[in-house]
């Protein structure tokens, strides 16, 4: 029997896996103790990576569409044939419209690296992300307009240093379970946790003080902390003084929301935000750590720089059981964590999709790496305008992931060439032209990264991939070199890939493998020793090298340069005429631990152990409606024409005047895969907007209004799952 070491791929956190194997079969597996986060700790999807990996569902043979777009008609077709057709297809499409008719979207945790190549060598600049405007990119973007790198991403290196952590819209035990647990290790040390969340978390369930806060009212939050901070001359004058800009314009803003006020904004009572704010800047050290949550509100550039400035006025930077900004491993990253290639870049971002509407999210000018926004990107596909995009290859679900369903479905079937690749036949695959199989993570080499830590950790191939399935850059650079661009790669398959990203570590893949992870040193204080800065001066990476409160770059292009809370476009406060309709705020877009995107839900194990997708909300809530756990209802918005339908979930500690339709489901038990996501996923219900937010354009996707009602026989198909 041969042991192996080797991470998993089926959500970002990528926890260690040890690994028996016998005759080349996997026998065993659990979680590796000596991995530098997880330390042993698996996950119920990464202890299903054997059903994953063997489900009779799973697509492992290159599928050809034969009928009408969902039809589910397919045709088992050679590699060569799948290739060759591609090839001649895409460079149709570039002849007729120019490189920026195709377009790619792909994200971790799949193995995407090759993706961004393909964009760059073909020259186009339509790399579909769609997330971009709700998910790591605008916390990325806060982040660096405010410290110019980033902070607040819960890495997680060092808080068994922290006296108190602030964990605000991430939900740990659910999406993040192996740093979960090293705040738990953290707090048996004696760490103190304050939890920010609508819900009542398992997290916030072991915090010791829990921050109820009102769907989409974060900023209104923060600034009624910072209001205590500075009002109690609890900051770090000297710091200040020395490191920061717009501090006294800060002050003046934060005036405005005393903790009075703040309460009737955000419904968190005013002794508890004054609570947690002398927790948070009087403890010896204290992290502030967000995600996903936090980014769906709206308002979300604004309320992750508010957020930002609670460490910023500690003056504890880059402190041991603080915020800080831990350096990069030095192995070429995607585009996605705003690394460089390393190769000649044939894109032209002046009039990349979304520049002109949003130009620090996109263009020449971003912030970060350019992505447009998907609204941008769906409209281009349904009108031609401004420019025709007429072509996708995508390792995601976006009939699924993305907002206003709808209208994503349209688009799809709208595309001349769709292309997915991935391990099932996912609803946004069943609209596909041809479908690619994927290598597991049990069937494939790879470089594990972990955004925002400074780790990559090897990840080899275990056995043979069933059927024809392969790693995923191979058939993106066979493709690139069948339409002609060989001359232009640096690497010509996978294996090549992984050594040229390791190249500026000095090794190859063989030799990372034997190391197993690799670490970059970190130091503190990297600011007083020009460890920020690319002119290695002291400061930070901002345009006036200080923490700027108020961003230069917002002003220069017409931006409110000091973050203000602004109320969400649907919620009881700004449209009161809405919510007598629409009564209860809505929540969609979380997920748990037994999903991934939808990876999952076609596995038994998993399924079994969460079948349904579900409504939560308080008891008093139900007995309002007259609801028991286990009913089914029907959910409407404002924002949508269509209705979907879900099981009640019963939550003590919810708001009752707020319920969470869990996010990403649909249906594995009909037929008809559309109509699997109409009729159960949340993002039917909501709107893809690039008006909310002015920088990223950003997403209301967990503060919508809703109203629901019972329905008396439960949904066709939901006995046969």
């Amino acid at each position: 029997m041969e042991t192996a070491i080797t991470t998993c791929r089926l959500c970002l956190v990528r926890c260690g896996m040890t690994v028996n194997i016998e005759d080349g079969k996997v026998t065993r597996l659990v979680g590796d103790k000596n991995h530098p986060l997880s330390k042993g700790y698996l996950c119920i999807k990464g202890k299903a990576t054997l059903d994953i990996t063997n489900s009779p569902k799973r697509v492992i043979y290159p599928q050809r569409r034969v009928g009408e777009r969902g039809s589910g008609q397919w045709q088992r077709v050679s590699w060569d044939e799948a290739l060759d057709d591609i090839a001649t297809r895409l460079n149709k499409i570039i002849e007729e419209d120019g490189a920026r008719a195709v377009s790619v979207q792909a994200l971790p945790p799949k193995d995407y690296f090759a993706y961004d190549i393909f964009c760059a060598v073909i020259g186009s600049p339509t790399f579909f992300k769609h997330d971009s405007h709700q998910c790591f990119t605008p916390q990325l973007m806060a982040d660096t307009l405010t410290f110019g790198n980033l902070l607040t991403y819960p890495a997680y290196t060092s808080v068994l240093d922290s006296d108190v952590i602030m964990l605000w819209g991430v939900n740990l035990s659910e999406t993040n379970g192996s740093k979960h647990q090293r705040v738990l290790d953290a707090q048996r040390k004696g760490a103190k946790t304050i939890v920010v969340d609508p819900r009542p978390t398992q997290s916030a369930k072991e915090s010791d003080l829990w921050l109820r806060v009102r769907p989409g009212a974060d900023a209104a939050l923060a600034l009624g902390m910072i209001n205590v901070i500075i009002s109690e001359r609890l900051y770090d004058e000297a710091f200040i003084e020395e490191w920061t800009i717009g501090f006294d314009a800060l002050k003046l803003r934060a005036a405005e929301y005393t903790p009075e006020r703040a309460a009737e904004l955000c419904w968190v009572p005013a002794a508890d935000i004054v609570k947690a704010a002398r927790m948070f800047a009087t403890a010896g050290a204290s992290a502030m750590y967000t995600f996903i949550g936090a980014t769906m509100g709206g308002n979300s550039i604004a309320s992750l720089r508010l957020m930002g400035f609670l460490p910023a006025l500690t003056g504890k930077i880059d402190l041991p059981g603080n915020n800080g900004f831990l350096p990069p491993t030095g192995v070429r990253m995607p585009g996605y964590y705003a690394s460089s290639l390393g190769i000649d870049d044939n894109r032209d971002f002046s009039d990349q999709l979304s520049a002109d509407r949003l130009p620090l999210l996109a263009g020449p000018n971003a912030i970060t790496t350019p992505y447009p926004h998907p609204r941008q990107v769906i409209d281009a596909i349904l009108t031609g305008k401004p420019y025709p995009v007429r072509a996708l290859w995508t390792d995601c679900n976006p009939v699924v992931g993305l907002e206003d369903t709808c209208q994503t479905i349209k688009a799809m079937k709208k595309l001349d060439l769709l292309i997915v690749s991935d391990l099932f036949e996912s609803p946004t695959a069943a609209l596909a032209d041809y479908i690619l199989p994927l290598t597991t993570h049990l069937e494939s080499d790879a470089i594990t990264e972990y955004a925002g830590i400074n780790i990559v950790t090897a990840r080899p191939k275990l056995v043979e991939p069933r059927g024809e399935a392969r790693d995923e850059a191979e058939p993106v650079l066979e493709v690139l070199q069948r339409m002609g661009y060989g001359d232009d790669l640096p690497i010509t398959n996978n294996r090549d890939l992984l050594d040229y990203r390791l190249a500026p570590l000095g090794m190859n893949f063989d030799q990372f493998t034997a190391l197993g992870t690799y670490s970059t040193p970190n130091e503190p204080l990297k600011h007083h020793q020009g460890k920020l800065r690319k002119d290695g001066k002291r400061g930070f990476g901002t345009p006036s090298h200080k923490i700027e409160f108020t961003s230069g770059t917002l002003k220069k292009f017409g931006i409110d340069p000091l973050p203000d809370y602004v109320e969400s476009p649907y919620s009881p406060l700004r449209r009161p005429e809405i919510a007598a309709d629409y009564p209860s705020i809505l929540i969609s877009g979380t997920r748990t631990r037994e999903y991934y995107s939808t990876l999952g839900i076609e596995i038994p194990r998993l399924r079994k152990r969460r079948p349904f997708p579900g409504l939560e909300m308080a008891p008093a809530t139900a007995t309002e409606y007259g609801l028991v756990e286990g009913d089914w209802v029907s959910i409407e918005a404002p924002t949508s024409k269509r209705s979907i339908k879900r099981q009640v979930s019963l939550l003590e500690g919810m708001d009752p005047r707020v319920v969470n339709a869990e996010g990403l489901w649909y249906m594995p038990g009909k037929e008809d895969l559309i109509e699997a996501v109409l009729e159960v996923s949340a993002n039917v219900l909501t709107p893809l907007t690039d008006e909310v937010d002015p920088v990223c354009g950003g997403s209301i996707a967990r503060c919508l209004l809703c109203r629901i009602q019972k329905i008396e026989t439960p949904p066709e198909a939901m006995g046969t799952w």
